[in-house]
């Protein structure tokens, strides 16, 4: 063994192995100040993490350094050719590049998302020119780039001696089937560590976020995004999951259509007696506007604050009707198209707007249709971005508009246009539907409320400086108004539904294993003509929008869809939905379940509003709530798996 580990080769993989933990350490340490300062945690706790997260760094390293222990003495011949040489210190040059570049991204990573790389950061790897620009659009490299530059040089040098004698080394004896036998101990030790962990040390999600490596929860992501759900997550029999599934959804005006034994939540919604309105319908999805930048009838000191920064949706409020409890799916846009529009739970992994055989899925579009609607879309950016443009199409709008179709385009960043050309360009579209016979269906989605969070200038007057997050919002509830306030003018006004939420909300924090209060947003449904102004504070869910919206048009139906009525909620009732990262949550506004990878169920306490998840001991959890939240999750799966949710798109 001793001279197995006196060759170069061997000592140079061991060191640059060595300076991937010494980075991921680093990260750790600055990550656990930020973490202590905000988590009331024991100090064991943190010690546990460290202790997981140290082993999980070597782990990481191990498996990732397979290859190239693999190379440096199965490719040794080529390697000591000149270009070989210079092939390999480019390759550790551009690895370390890659190191110390991925642990400075982790640090902002984490301010805006609180959490280590996750399928987020995959989904921007799949579009790199957006990230690229993002980047570039959102921080000044002048300041970031030479430090990196400067700290990859400086490791470098300390490897690049180091790198030719591992290179130019002449082999001693057997030394290829030692060192072969030496990778394969470890890498049997360290696969299974970085599969199966432990990972999960402490009860806080944020505190247990320090033990997995960067580098781990990317890859991780990368291959479980389209997570599978039996025998990973908790499942109970579907002869209990249907019947139980049936009763969350039923309302005073709804009759069951599935068969015994079907897996299936079918339902005739009668929202007579009175005729159907054939409203036209605009809706309106503002990019990560969550109650955060909305009035927060719980923080009575900050209320003058928030009416100064978001005027126009509180303007627009007093003659609407407002949902002040509602919470999104998900933390990225395509959960809020999946909810939405196809009134379609979480499941693990990504949404299913970006999963093969969303295609069809029953949607408000396609409902509409049935009743004579003609239907349309438009996006600030391009539709190409995360499967949207697709989604939109496949699931039954007619037409599908993006960045290209927009006329005017005067302030643009990476991800589309400013949302008062956006919305220009809805009103021109609208009024040409208008101009046709029967009603319709149009529904936009703005960009600027995202970082780089820029926007013409002279629009608006609230600036929280340095807060640019902020004062893009108070944009956004700007370019809104000046929408709804040009409508108001149109001749179709007054026979129009406005629907406007937040698709989610702009940062997700807090240690609960799913920071429910950051999923909050508000939603409006203005209809002066037609609808009650109100303040309404049921508890409810972003796929509860299609149902509602159907309630007040008035139009019957029947429905596989998974949300409900809001509006024929009894006091106390409502249930919300959501996933972050591969853990899925449902609550009742008084208890809430989480359902983790590897079968765990973690019991919460939830009150409805800006408060986190409280941990609660099982026995003070109803079994009823454990058992609905498996129910919906483990249904809706086999349900999209096996195409049991596209029937409304049959012969379309």
């Amino acid at each position: 063994m001793l001279s197995v580990l006196s060759s170069p080769r061997l000592r140079f993989w061991l060191l640059c192995l060595a300076v991937f933990v010494g980075l991921a350490a680093l990260v750790r340490l600055v990550l656990t100040i930020w973490v202590a300062m905000d988590t009331p945690d024991s100090a064991w706790a943190f010690v546990a993490v460290w202790l997981v997260g140290l082993l999980d760094d070597i782990a990481t390293a191990i498996v990732l350094g397979l290859p190239f222990i693999a190379g440096l003495y199965f490719l040794s011949r080529p390697l000591k050719w000149r270009l070989g040489k210079v092939f390999a210190h480019l390759l550790l040059i551009a690895l370390l590049g890659v190191a110390v570049f991925s642990a400075v991204a982790e640090l902002f990573f984490w301010e805006e998302y609180n959490s280590r790389f996750n399928g987020i950061a995959v989904y921007y790897l799949i579009f790199p020119k957006e990230v690229i620009g993002n980047i570039r659009e959102s921080f000044d490299l002048r300041y970031y780039l030479p430090p990196i530059g400067m700290v990859v040089l400086i490791v470098y040098a300390f490897l690049f001696r180091r790198l030719n004698h591992a290179l130019n080394a002449p082999f001693a004896p057997r030394e290829r089937r030692r060192t072969s036998a030496l990778a394969a101990i470890t890498a049997v030790l360290a696969v299974p560590f970085v599969i199966s962990g432990p990972h999960e040390p402490a009860a806080s999600r944020t505190v247990n976020e320090l033990a997995i490596n960067g580098m781990h929860s990317m890859l991780n992501a990368y291959f479980t995004n389209d997570s599978k759900y039996d025998g990973i997550y908790a499942g109970i029999s579907e002869e209990e999951a249907i019947p139980l599934l049936q009763d969350m959804v039923k309302q005073d005006n709804t009759i069951n259509l599935a068969a015994p034994g079907e897996r299936s939540i079918r339902r005739h919604v009668d929202n007579g007696p009175l005729p159907a309105k054939k409203l036209n319908v605009v809706l309106i999805l503002e990019e990560s506007f969550g109650s955060v930048y909305f009035e927060d009838v719980f923080q009575e000191k900050q209320r003058d604050y928030w009416k100064t920064m978001s005027p126009n949706w509180h303007r627009i409020a007093e003659d609407g009707l407002l949902f002040t409890n509602i919470y999104a799916t998900g933390d990225r846009t395509v959960r809020a198209l999946e909810a939405v529009f196809t009134s379609f739970p979480p499941i693990p992994g990504i949404s299913t707007a970006r999963r093969a055989g969303s295609e069809g899925m029953n949607s408000l579009p396609f409902l509409l249709e049935k009743f004579g609607y003609r239907t349309a879309f438009l996006y600030g950016g391009p539709t190409s971005f995360d499967n949207m443009g697709y989604f939109w199409k496949t699931i039954g709008f007619d037409k599908v508009m993006g960045q290209a179709d927009i006329a005017d385009q005067s302030f643009k960043t990476i991800w589309g246009v400013a949302d008062e050309y956006m919305f220009k360009e809805a009103l021109t579209r609208i009024d040409q539907m208008a101009a046709e016979p029967g009603p319709f269906f149009f529904a936009a989605l703005t960009v600027t409320n995202h970082r780089p969070f820029m926007f013409p200038e002279g629009r608006v007057s609230f600036k929280p400086a340095p807060n640019a997050r902020d004062h893009a919002a108070a944009y956004a509830d700007w370019a809104l108004g000046q929408f709804i306030d040009a409508a108001r003018k149109k001749p179709w006004f007054e026979d129009t539904v406005f629907v406007m939420l937040g698709d989610h909300g702009p940062k997700v924090w807090g240690a609960a294993q799913i920071p429910v209060q950051a999923f909050r947003v508000p939603m409006i449904i203005l209809a002066p003509k037609h609808l009650k102004a109100e303040r309404n504070p049921v508890l409810g869910s972003s796929m509860d929008v299609g149902p509602t919206l159907m309630g007040i048009l008035g139009l019957s139906y029947d429905s596989p869809f998974f949300g409900i009525d809001l509006r024929r909620v009894p006091p106390g009732g409502g249930r919300i939905a959501m996933a972050h990262n591969f853990d899925v949550a449902v609550g009742d506004g008084k208890n809430a379940v989480v359902l983790t990878p590897k079968g765990g169920l973690r019991p919460y306490g939830m009150q409805a509003g800006p408060f986190q998840l409280e941990p609660a001991e099982p026995e003070n959890v109803p079994p009823l709530i454990l058992k609905q939240a498996v129910a919906q999750t483990q249904t809706a799966h086999r349900m999209f798996y096996a195409r049991q949710y596209h029937e409304l798109s049959a012969g379309q």
